[in-house]
């Protein structure tokens, strides 16, 4: 009885191992992806501080959600006044296009609505949204809506689980993520606002200046333009670009402070207008030095862009490249502008003639590698 009954206590306490293996190696896994998963939000929440930019804070959000909750597909749709439009998706190529149409705009709106996530596991049996999950192949979908009280709104959503079906768990994921991107996201919205407004400020400002003559009528942004696709020839980053744009824009901002009566001058200056006609790159740099967001390349530009390779500009006479990149940029940009408009001294010329001259004191007055990539991009128009 001894033997049969220790046999027996054996064999039951093998089993109660057994269970309890496969109980720690579940424990195990469960513990290894909540780790996992934990990392990736904290790895979101580490790469969204201090992003200002709205696509950039959508693509870290699709990247992680999709790759915490494992599935076809994710994508983010934001609300611009009355409409939808898609800002990001991860998925295979062409997969997105269902969030463009009805399915995708009633699902984002219902989100807001709500004000809280919800999801559908077997979408293709919904009364009102069935026949579009049929058509566009979306059998189960979690919806989380983004900042539903602020002024960048939308909603994060993910299509298709893998394996199985999504769970009030994948929605607590998407959820936070949701939220920590929804901050961010506001904070890119309002800060793209104030990008715009500061912009238009800008803007303003030029065509004030350009006004004061009907001689110099969109030379800021004829200048602008020139300048920018010289940028972009030499291969200057985009951050650089936009400040070469504003800095083409306020470079003859200096000009206020020029009486009219030398900006009109249908002669030759004497010495004295020409003096204070040198002051305006100064003038200039003195009304924008204070704002903080223009130094360095901008105010560069404003301040340099009558300086010339041999040292003959003014205001400092500064050679070759002790005057910055942004100072010689501009000097090609203007100079061109400046020969191919109408003077009160002199009606403009046409381009040829203009680029010929940009090659002929390319090294002298003007930077010679800038002058060859601006003839390029002229010529190839």
């Amino acid at each position: 009885m001894t033997e049969t009954f220790t046999e027996v206590e054996w064999k039951r306490l093998q089993e109660e191992l057994q269970k309890a293996q496969i109980e720690a190696q579940q424990l195990s896994a469960a513990l290894s992806d909540a780790w996992e998963e934990l990392t990736l939000l904290y790895e979101l929440a580490e790469q969204l501080r201090g992003v200002l930019d709205i696509d950039q804070a959508v693509e870290l959000a699709i990247i992680h959600a999709a790759d915490i909750v494992s599935v076809e597909g994710c994508g983010v749709l934001l609300k611009s006044e009355e409409s939808w439009e898609l800002r990001g998706a991860i998925c295979p190529p062409g997969r997105e296009e269902w969030l463009k149409f009805e399915l995708g705009e009633r699902l984002a709106e219902e989100a807001l609505k709500r004000r809280r996530g919800f999801l559908f596991n077997d979408l293709f049996q919904h009364s009102q949204w069935g026949d579009a999950a049929r058509m566009f192949r979306i059998f189960n979908v979690a919806i989380v809506p983004l900042n539903p009280g602020g002024h960048a709104q939308g909603a994060l959503i993910a299509w298709n689980k893998k394996h199985g079906e999504f769970t009030s768990g994948d929605l607590k994921l998407l959820s936070t993520i949701a939220a920590q991107t929804g901050g961010v996201l506001e904070s890119a919205f309002l800060y793209q606002r104030l990008q715009e407004t500061f912009r238009g400020v800008v803007r303003a400002m030029a065509v004030a200046v350009d006004a004061k003559s009907r001689w110099t009528a969109g030379h800021s942004i004829r200048v602008t333009r020139y300048a920018m696709e010289l940028a972009h020839a030499v291969g200057l980053p985009e951050s650089e670009i936009e400040k070469i744009q504003l800095s083409g824009l306020l470079h003859d901002l200096g000009k206020i402070g020029v009486p009219d009566a030398i900006l009109d001058k249908p002669g030759k200056l004497t010495d004295e207008e020409w003096e204070i006609m040198k002051r305006h790159p100064i003038i200039g740099y003195e009304m924008l030095k204070d704002i903080w967001q223009l130094r360095g390349t901008v105010l560069d530009g404003v301040l340099y862009h009558h300086e010339r390779i041999d040292g003959k500009g003014y205001p400092f006479g500064l050679k070759g490249d002790e005057i910055p990149l942004a100072g010689r940029l501009l000097a090609v940009a203007d100079g061109f502008d400046a020969m191919t408009s109408d003077r009160p001294y002199r009606a403009g010329m046409p381009m040829e003639k203009a680029l010929e001259i940009l090659l002929e004191n390319a090294g002298t007055q003007w930077d010679e590698e800038l002058v060859k990539a601006f003839v390029e991009t002229q010529k190839s128009q």
